[in-house]
């Protein structure tokens, strides 16, 4: 049964600031264990994603967080809570990758793949929040695509809001413990707010870790060597994505016509109004991206390191900081949409900089897998990495093998699936056994 509350804004009450933040809140979905394990075989995912704890209620959240320009505007997004949790739980936030479709962001709870990341979580036992970011889903306006401080801080404020409304709907409050992770666009936002949390939020949040995925933290460089290569692109829109985006924020250019040729420049701006999928964008481009591009703007955007364009993408770099708390960068060497070097330079840049509990781990076969073929198997790892520091109300018993009478070891790994020859020196282990079934053995310092 759907519950719908709309909130008065202008009401205050001093030991609530919830009411004055989320705008409204509805029970958009809710998944029983068993609904909750049907997930888990209609996506495929093993055992050890996570203990199926709890049934989980997923809301659609509609709430304000600022926009570039500082004023406030309408944002949504989704918050899924383990139901009759009796404990304090963590907070995992999941920041999603590319959408141009409102129907694929994750406030369509129900709908889409959000829905398996938030259903699983949540199931384990944290409170999961995941931010449509600004302009997508109920949103206003163009979407804000990859602009670093508003994916911040619109992850942030729902993080915030959640932690609130999490207490009032479950009766007991999150733990001290947040873990951020992200895919491709959401990688880049979960780099973001790191970085922000860090130098402006730590007297109201502390990371526990992150695992920032396939993001492009170098879009000054590695992202725009590569779309300006000129070479075929798989995802087209993606350019003219950050273009039009850009263009709102920074006032790229005064006439649509001085930038793009016919016929990109009559109506390719309207296929971004939340309407269409990323594939059918593309199918309206060239394979090149840059082949849409009036030459004289081109050619000024090349030889100009002052270009506003350029300027607007080392803005939107979000690796130039020093973590203060543990972080996995996970890529594939393969990916052909975000190059495998924006996860090279951030990981340089810390360890120059002596930032600690960094790493940079590549999933077994990586250098085989694309952007798309990566994602499952990276976000997986990274929630087996989180889970190992995680304090769930009813976590797997740890450092105590399980009893394995009449089966046989068939295969040790580690989290991202890279065979283990010598397991014992591994302080994070996954055996499988011959009839199927799996067994962790973590090793967490205390």
């Amino acid at each position: 049964m759907k519950i719908f509350l709309t909130l008065i804004i202008t009401t205050v009450i001093s030991t609530n600031i919830l009411l004055a933040q989320i705008i409204s809140y509805e029970l958009a979905a809710t998944w029983s264990k068993d609904d909750v394990s049907d997930l888990y075989q209609e996506y495929g995912v093993p055992e050890i994603g996570g203990e199926i704890n709890y049934a989980v209620d997923g809301y659609k959240i509609l709430y304000y967080t600022p926009d570039f320009d500082g004023e406030l505007v309408i944002c949504s997004g989704a918050i899924f809570l383990p139901s009759g949790i009796e404990c304090s739980p963590p907070v995992l936030s999941w920041q999603h990758g590319t959408e141009s479709n409102n129907n694929g962001v994750p406030s369509n709870v129900g709908n889409n793949y959000n829905d398996l990341i938030g259903a699983i979580g949540a199931a384990n036992g944290y409170i999961v929040t995941m931010s449509d970011f600004i302009g997508l889903g109920e949103g206003e306006g163009i979407h804000n695509y990859v602009h670093a401080a508003t994916e911040a801080s619109s992850t942030i404020d729902l993080i915030l809001y959640g932690k609130e409304f999490a207490t009032q709907k479950l009766g007991t409050p999150t733990n001290n413990q947040l873990f951020l992770f992200g895919y491709s666009q959401g990688g880049h936002a979960t780099m973001a707010a790191v970085r922000e949390i860090e130098e402006n939020y730590s007297n109201q949040l502390t990371i526990t870790a992150s695992c920032p995925m396939a993001g492009p933290y170098s879009m000054s460089s590695a992202q725009r060597l590569m779309l300006e290569s000129g070479d075929e692109y798989p995802n087209p829109g993606y350019l003219p994505y950050v273009l039009f985006a850009y263009d709102k924020i920074y006032n790229l250019y005064e006439d649509i016509n001085d930038v793009l040729i016919s016929p990109y420049n009559e109506d390719l701006y309207q296929m971004y109004n939340g309407n269409y999928d990323m594939w059918e964008i593309n199918n309206t481009l060239p394979d090149s991206p840059i082949e849409i591009f009036q030459n004289d703007y081109y050619q000024d955007y090349l030889t100009n390191n002052n270009h506003p364009f350029k300027l607007a993408l080392l803005d939107n770099d979000t690796y130039e900081f020093i973590p203060q708390s543990p972080m996995q960068l996970i890529h594939c060497s393969g990916d052909d949409n975000v190059t495998y070097e924006n996860s090279q330079i951030a990981y340089d840049y810390f360890i120059k900089n002596g930032a600690q509990n960094i790493e940079l781990t590549e999933p077994t076969g990586g250098e085989n897998l694309n952007h798309g073929d990566c994602a499952g198997i990276a976000i997986l790892g990274a929630k087996l990495w989180i889970d190992t520091m995680a304090e769930l109300c009813e976590p797997t018993q740890i450092n105590e093998p399980l009893n394995t009478k009449n089966k046989t070891l068939v295969r040790s790994f580690d989290l991202l699936g890279r065979t283990l020859t010598n397991p014992s020196n591994n302080k994070n282990t996954i055996r499988l056994f011959s009839d199927g079934s799996y067994e962790k053995l973590l090793t967490i310092n205390r």
